[in-house]
């Protein structure tokens, strides 16, 4: 029976399957399961040897208008565009996932919630159009999702005022 190690061609099918289950299909980008459990896996890590640990939640302002004015396609670019924003500003160690259709989440290993503040700054710097929106949150907290995304929809409220 081929194993891994006698079969490159198992190998390349094991590898690809992999790919296929842990990133997203447009952006190239982890995805969401992937999130999930690299997070829970991360804030375990940090909180078991005190290391700072940040999360950061980017959603494009209205990205709804764009698919709806301009169509899908013109969309899905918008997406990818935005994708490669968020690698080229990341670190290698940080990272970078699409959850949800126009939402984008980055984990910070080792990171303050100032230095993720700092993140922000420099992706909103580069992405002219379409504006984004971000929320933050950092260890320690109860929720560190659900702390990011309340900063989030803080400041896109804040935003539309």
């Amino acid at each position: 029976m081929d194993t891994p190690e006698s079969s490159p061609v198992l190998w390349l099918a094991i590898l690809s399957f992999i790919n296929e289950a842990t990133r997203d299909g447009l952006t190239g980008l982890y995805n969401r399961r992937f999130f999930q459990e690299t997070l829970a896996n991360h804030i375990e890590a940090a909180v078991r040897y005190g290391r700072e640990l940040s999360l950061v939640l980017f959603d494009i302002d209205h990205f709804k208008q764009i698919n709806d004015q301009s169509g899908h396609p013109a969309g899905d670019k918008v997406l990818k565009h935005f994708a490669d924003q968020l690698r080229k500003t990341a670190r290698h160690a940080d990272i970078v996932c699409r959850i949800g259709g126009d939402e984008f989440a980055v984990l910070l290993p080792e990171t303050s919630k100032t230095n993720a503040a700092h993140f922000v700054k420099r992706v909103v710097s580069k992405q002219k159009f379409p504006t984004v929106s971000a929320g933050i949150a950092a260890l320690p907290c109860d929720d560190l999702m659900a702390a990011a995304d309340a900063d989030l929809m803080l400041k896109k409220t804040a935003s539309r005022q």
